[in-house]
């Protein structure tokens, strides 16, 4: 038989250690729950590294694509022209080409008079090796007026020639100079002042083209690269000369340069009316009056 004192001290004993077996119950959920934090967070980390690879992934794959469109739109787009090739290695020219440009300033009207006289006098006193080139920058223009359309080739900036020559040499610059209708040379207190490349394409670049697309046969690109000049402009007051409408006043409200024809609004019933009339059939008011 158990002894009552024994049973006692037990139970006492068992007492005592719940508490005990409480925190390790509570320390065990504890560890349970941080192992399941730890477990989550390596999850998520694991999560995110794969979302961040496969966002490098899809912006390499566009990156590539934008690339691989670009050099496809390179490979699309359109073979340059003639012109454009001619003045693209007039530019690269520009580099190794002996001496620099500069510009002369003539009279207006003399450029190609001017042209021919430095070109004499260069071979009248020897200066072939100081003077390489002479230019007069010209340009086509396609002229539309009442009387028609025709092709002229005009210098395109009156007063100057180019002339690319050695910048060593003072007394080549005095000929060049006292040339019959040259006013002087381009530059800071009679200082002449050498051009830039971008400067000389510039000027000279329009002319390059239209010979070469002359060479080449590309009639069409050629007339497209033509300065365009037309004797009739939006509002303009004009009679019609010819046609049903002949006598009728009217007022220009478009002008065709490719086809010669304007749209003129005239009065009809009290109403203005477009008429569509070829340049040859209206005259200007300014030009009835001068007449």
């Amino acid at each position: 038989m158990v002894d009552e004192n024994t049973a006692s001290a037990e139970a006492e004993e068992l007492e005592g250690n719940e508490p005990v077996a409480h925190d390790v119950a509570q320390s065990a959920v504890a560890q349970e729950a941080a192992s399941a934090s730890d477990a989550s967070e390596v999850s998520d980390n694991a999560e995110a590294h794969e979302a961040e690879a496969e966002g490098a992934e899809v912006a390499d794959g566009v990156q590539g694509a934008e690339a691989a469109g670009e050099n496809a739109d390179a490979d699309n787009g359109e073979e340059e022209d003639a012109g454009t090739k001619a003045v693209a290695e007039f530019r690269q020219s520009l580099r190794t080409l002996p001496g620099k440009w500069y510009v002369l300033h003539t009279y207006s009207g003399y450029e190609r008079r001017v042209k021919q006289n430095v070109e004499a006098r260069v071979a009248t006193f020897g200066l072939e090796d100081k003077v390489y080139q002479i230019e007069v920058p010209m340009e086509e223009v396609e002229k539309h007026t009442e009387k028609g359309k025709k092709l002229i080739s005009r210098v395109r900036i009156p007063g100057y020639v180019l002339i690319r020559m050695s910048n060593e040499d003072e007394d080549a610059f005095r000929i060049v100079r006292e040339t019959e209708a040259v006013t002087g040379f381009v530059g800071l207190q009679n200082e002449p002042m050498p051009l830039s490349r971008k400067e000389v394409v510039s000027m000279m670049g329009p002319m390059i083209a239209q010979e070469a697309l002359r060479k080449a046969g590309q009639g069409e690109a050629a007339a497209k690269k033509r300065v365009v000049e037309v004797s009739f402009k939006q509002g303009d007051q004009v009679t019609v000369t010819d046609g049903p409408f002949a006598t009728m006043a009217g007022v220009i409200s478009e002008v065709q340069p490719q086809t010669q024809k304007v749209t003129v609004l005239v009065s009809i019933f009290d109403r203005d009316t477009p008429v569509e009339l070829n340049f040859s059939q209206v005259k200007k008011v300014d030009d009835e009056k001068r007449g």
